[in-house]
């Protein structure tokens, strides 16, 4: 999740802060390629430090680095996936000066799954101990979910397999097609013959992947031009008696082109309310501004706002977009830039079928 908005700087700042990296990147990288072979804790060391030098430009990357297959150094920065912060990845990297004997990228890139192996909690995750199969769910054709077979699997240490597996697809498809086509991922063990489940080897999840997002894209590819904007209110108590205020676009409900807008943007702001965590009055205006700003920011002809939650000191805002790109750069872009009380925090992920919204959909909303 980005979430930035305390860290408010000036957009001179911003470019002051990457120089910064940048140069203090050129005055010590000859300390990690001095380092022998086999020297992992000085290592990682370095490593910690390299990040604590992000930190003024953004304070949630992360760094790897070590020697590629061309006599260079690689040095890769990563948000670990964080699908709303790949565009500040791709800033810093892009920034990046002419340094001899280093490459700079940005996201963890795609090794494929010939000659990859991962170890983690004593389990292997090879070509030839893993592969998967695709789980089509009936109500939601259009999601992507697999389930990662492992033929060790064991239930009691799904966790493991889980955090293996996770690691294993980012290196095999790397950092941003994992985090973008893939709608739900499990593990498990692989099924019997007899259960007529076709089980396809690893190294044949990239081909598909590829293959269901083009069916996907083109399926969806003209956007409507008209769009939901019925807007219902609700306001109600919880068990403590904390009052929830809620606005939701209920005329998305039964639309039927809700995965053209296929993108989850959430906005929490943060506020101190009353005792009950409701927003006073001045409160209530201040937010309700934000929430305009950022609307008014986003691409009209690419975004829906498909409601909000006012509620316990946070206000939920929910944004249905057709691309992340230019809305997490614009994102990023506001939240540092805006002078404000209030923290603002956002994240994106693919949401197709808008199930986050399905709690809201089911209320008794009145006009």
């Amino acid at each position: 999740m980005a979430g930035i908005s305390k860290y408010y700087r000036k957009a001179e700042e911003v470019q002051q802060a990457i120089t910064m990296f940048w140069q203090w990147f050129i005055d010590n990288e000859h300390r990690f390629r001095g380092l022998e072979k086999n020297d992992s804790d000085q290592a990682l060391s370095f490593l910690e430090e390299l990040i604590a030098q992000m930190q003024p430009f953004n304070p949630y990357l992360k760094a790897l680095a070590g020697p590629d297959n061309n006599d260079n150094y690689e040095l890769i920065i990563t948000s670990d996936g964080d699908i709303a912060l790949f565009s500040k990845v791709e800033e810093l990297v892009s920034a990046a000066p002419a340094v001899p004997n280093w490459v700079f990228t940005a996201h963890k890139p795609a090794l494929g799954f010939e000659g990859i192996s991962i170890d983690l909690y004593g389990l292997q995750f090879t070509a030839d101990t893993t592969s998967f199969y695709p789980i089509v769910q009936e109500n939601y054709p259009d999601e992507v979910s697999i389930v990662i077979t492992h033929n060790g699997y064991n239930k009691e240490l799904d966790e493991h397999f889980q955090a293996g597996g996770m690691i294993y697809l980012e290196n095999g498809l790397g950092e941003v097609n994992t985090a973008t086509k893939i709608d739900n991922y499990e593990t498990g063990p692989v099924p019997p013959a007899g259960e007529g489940i076709e089980i396809i080897p690893i190294t044949k999840l990239s081909e598909y992947l590829n293959w269901r997002e083009k069916e996907f894209v083109e399926k969806y590819e003209s956007v409507p031009a008209e769009r939901p904007d019925t807007y219902h209110l609700l306001e109600a108590e919880d068990k403590d008696g904390k009052k929830i205020l809620l606005t939701v676009n209920m005329e998305c409900r039964y639309w039927d082109k809700k995965p053209a807008y296929s993108w989850l943007l959430q906005v929490n702001i943060n506020y101190t309310g009353d005792e009950t965590g409701f927003p006073l009055e001045e409160q209530l205006i201040a937010l309700q501004t934000l929430e305009e700003e950022i609307f008014t920011l986003l691409p009209g002809d690419r975004t829906i706002l498909a409601g909000n939650k006012t509620y316990d000191n946070c206000k939920n805002i929910y944004f249905y977009v057709s691309e992340y790109k230019t809305t997490a750069a614009l994102l990023n872009q506001y939240v540092e830039s805006k002078e404000t009380q209030y923290e603002i925090l956002f994240f994106i992920r693919r949401d197709k079928y808008w199930r986050t919204m399905e709690q809201y959909f089911n209320l008794p909303i009145e006009d």
